[in-house]
């Protein structure tokens, strides 16, 4: 019949997404209780009951998984940090405060396994891109910053960063929102003196 190619395909492709997804969350729940370096490929797919040929038909190995996972939450966090043409804050903070607390057990997991640092590389990377922009934005024509933007940008991007590995050391009690609240009310000072611009 036609299409029917395209129907298995797509069931093709969404049985391929639940493997996937039940591999990644096996091996965040053993990062959770065990380090990385002694988790084995048997206990990830005994943990996600798939087979090893499924692991392999999918993974080279435990590493190909993790920089999966890995990959996947950089490329979700930088969606929510695309703020160029979009919104009004000088770094989507609740949005990305709301995104890291929804995937807080990968994120925990990375810690325990010290594997967070390409994260949160990427997204000071990515920040401060976003703040350098939008602060460029709000400045007065002709107006002389007493520091550059590039400067002012790092500043802010630096101490989103820091409240969230404080937030997250200390379990994520406080709502994004608080956090949020506590982030402008740190930055708005250094930036109105820096650069004049109103948060």
């Amino acid at each position: 019949m036609p299409g029917t190619g395209k129907r298995e395909t797509k069931r093709d492709d969404r049985r391929s997404l639940r493997t996937r997804r039940a591999l990644g969350e096996a091996l965040v729940g053993l990062m959770l209780e065990k380090r990385y370096d002694t988790i084995t490929v048997q206990e990830i797919i005994d943990r996600a009951n798939t087979g090893r040929s499924t692991f392999y038909a999918h993974y080279m190995d435990k590493e190909d998984l993790l920089q999966n996972e890995v990959a996947d939450l950089v490329a979700r966090l930088t969606a929510h940090m695309d703020m160029s043409t979009r919104g009004s804050g000088i770094v989507p903070s609740r949005e990305l405060l709301q995104h890291l607390a929804e995937s807080s057990a990968l994120i925990n997991a990375l810690v325990r396994g010290r594997a967070i640092e390409p994260v949160l590389k990427t997204m000071q990377s990515q920040l401060s891109l976003q703040a350098e922009i939008r602060l460029a934005g709000r400045m007065r024509p002709g107006l002389e910053p007493a520091m550059p933007l590039p400067v002012v940008a790092q500043y802010v991007a630096g101490v989103l960063l820091t409240l969230f590995q404080w937030w997250l050391d200390r379990g994520m009690p406080e709502s994004p929102e608080q956090i949020e609240s506590y982030f402008l009310q740190l930055v708005s000072p250094g930036v109105r003196e820096a650069i004049g611009v109103e948060l």
